[in-house]
């Protein structure tokens, strides 16, 4: 598979008060394939916001080297869904979904035909001219991945999009964002506390130590697409990747709770 992201070396220091410094990534090395779909678990503080912002160029690693690789002159390089609802208030769910577009100066005759389409791909469509405020929580990470498509990145960044969803509804949300994803096939990195998510939507899951955050293991999701959640938690081959991230995250939780015992 051809590369779309080199990671190598990343190490990430972060300058507090009085002189106090706080390493929140280490050495990290990371190849993403182009149209891959990677999930990055681990424990809480340990920089999975922090290696995706950057990935997105929001923050600026201490050392080592990223290299996004982009075929598309003219289109943006990243995207970034966050947890926290982004969209902005004052617009309609459909000036919402265009603004990248608008940013880049597309014209309109180019962008509407794109905003539509991902209108419909997110049941959007009928709610176009309404505004945030008008919306569910749901609706609105709808309102925010459609943009993040529609906007046509090399890379989706998606930072725990679904994390502050009721159950239901982010399963929802997960169908949906798969169904988006098999359509395009973009290159995601998607970060999350949900092991379930992680194996549902991916073809690797990263998982990372505690901070520093290192890399502590890579696994291949080896399950076939199209998925469904519901069925998929009944496979034996769930079931053992499950069982083996949760035992390399409780390695590392456990190692935590120590390390602060001792100081």
């Amino acid at each position: 598979m051809e590369a779309a992201i080199v990671i190598r070396g990343v190490s990430k220091v972060f300058a507090g008060r009085n002189g106090l410094r706080v390493a929140a990534l280490e050495q990290i090395d990371l190849t993403i394939g182009a149209g891959e779909f990677l999930c990055v678990v681990g424990p809480s503080g340990c920089g999975k916001t922090t290696l995706l912002r950057i990935l997105a160029g929001l923050e600026q690693q201490s050392a080592g080297r990223v290299e996004i690789r982009s075929g598309e002159p003219g289109k943006p390089l990243t995207s970034m869904v966050f947890q926290e609802t982004s969209i902005f208030p004052w617009l309609t769910v459909k000036d919402n979904v265009a603004y990248g577009l608008r940013m880049r100066r597309v014209p309109p005759a180019v962008q509407e035909p794109i905003v539509e389409h991902y209108l419909r791909l997110t049941g959007l469509d009928k709610f176009r001219d309404a505004y945030p405020h008008q919306l569910s929580g749901g609706m609105k990470q709808r309102v925010s991945v459609a943009r993040a498509f529609a906007n046509d990145p090399s890379i989706l960044l998606l930072d725990e999009p679904f994390g502050s969803l009721d159950e239901q509804t982010r399963l929802l949300m997960q169908e949906e964002l798969l169904r988006i994803w098999e359509a395009h096939r973009k290159t995601a990195v998607f970060v999350t506390h949900s092991i379930d998510e992680a194996i549902f939507l991916g073809d690797r899951v990263l998982v990372m130590t505690a901070r520093p955050g290192r890399v502590k293991a890579i696994l291949e999701v080896d399950l076939p697409r199209p998925r469904d959640l519901v069925n998929l938690r009944s496979q034996p081959a769930f079931l053992d990747l499950s069982r083996t991230i949760w035992h390399y995250l409780r390695e590392e939780v456990r190692a935590e709770e120590h390390a602060g015992r001792k100081l």
